[in-house]
């Protein structure tokens, strides 16, 4: 099994690390190595890429305490269905929560402060866009791509043929889920950018902080949701697909 102290950096990819211990994101996050959408990735072409000596990273990890993993932080041992469960009531929750409240908040900033700080208009679009691509993938997930890995785990559990229904196989919905986990990285990284790494004017209102502070707790929810997904859900789910369909 793979640890911390022992891995080939040239072969061990970032999303696995994180699938591991779940502790190792938030090294990776305070160095710019993205862990989510860009996981496959190796970790010496991450570092790279995020202009980090490979070493440093590793020396880094390696710090990390040992000793066994809360239950709670071992997602790579949990089922597809409770994976799937969990991350729709815990980040698709937060996000039907707080996109709205978010929103409100960046509109607010744009309308009063757009003249003295015009980066916070672009802040603004960013936002809205990553929004309108963040809704209609939950619904999607929830609809077709979760309740099929429900109904593959279902045939597994009662030794039964892959449930025949519209989509065909996993495989197509699952390309077309990490195509807008990449969408809405992207748009992440612009959030990061017009913000300074979240970081506001120094004569900046509450709102306007909060502003910032609101995005900054959205992209980590957000970076740890996609990585469930990208790194353990849909690698899961289509694993199991291919094991029923030699059955």
């Amino acid at each position: 099994m793979l640890t911390i102290n022992n891995f080939d950096s040239d072969a061990t990819t970032v999303g696995e690390i994180v699938a591991q211990d779940i502790r190792t994101a938030e090294i990776f996050k305070r160095l710019g190595i993205d862990f989510c959408c860009n996981g496959k990735r190796t970790l010496a072409e991450a570092s790279q890429r995020a202009g980090v000596p490979v070493q440093e990273v590793i020396e880094k990890l390696g710090h990390l305490p040992t000793g066994k993993r809360l239950p709670s932080e071992q997602f790579d041992r949990w089922s597809p269905v409770f994976l799937a469960d969990y991350i729709v009531n815990v980040h698709h929750g937060y996000l039907y929560e707080n996109l709205p409240f978010i929103e409100q908040l960046a509109y607010k900033v744009a309308s009063k402060h757009g003249e003295r700080f015009p980066e916070v208009l672009l802040i603004w679009d960013t936002y809205e866009a990553l929004k309108a691509e963040l809704i209609p993938h939950l619904e999607k997930e929830e609809r077709v791509v979760f309740p099929f890995i429900r109904q593959l785990v279902q045939a597994e559990r009662v030794n039964t043929s892959i449930p025949v229904t519209q989509i065909g196989s996993l495989q197509m919905p699952i390309h077309v889920m990490e195509a807008e986990h990449d969408a809405a990285g992207t748009l992440l990284f612009k959030l990061r950018e017009l913000t300074s790494d979240y970081t506001p004017p120094i004569n900046a209102c509450n709102t306007h902080r909060l502003l910032y502070a609101k995005l900054e707790e959205l992209e980590t929810d957000l970076m740890q949701h996609i990585h469930l997904e990208n790194n353990l859900l849909f690698p899961k789910a289509l694993t199991l697909e291919q094991e029923l369909a030699l059955n």
